[in-house]
């Protein structure tokens, strides 16, 4: 059993949005919820942190079949 042929530029472009999306969305709601709380900047920068490893953990399950 070889591996998978690389991804197309359709995985690629999907794979970047997703990315994004998670990001913005850890961003944004960070935002929200720290501009609730009265503590915007902290709350930010763990909604950008939590952002971040989903992107990772995205990324990564949707290239481990090439690796």
């Amino acid at each position: 059993m070889g591996k998978s042929p690389g991804p197309t530029a359709f995985d690629l472009l999907t794979l970047g949005v997703t990315a994004a999306a998670c990001v913005g969305l850890g961003v944004g709601g960070g935002y929200w919820l720290g501009s609730a709380v009265g503590s915007e900047s902290v709350v930010t920068f763990s909604g950008l942190a939590v952002g971040l490893c989903a992107a990772v953990v995205v990324t990564y399950s949707k290239i481990k079949r090439y690796l």
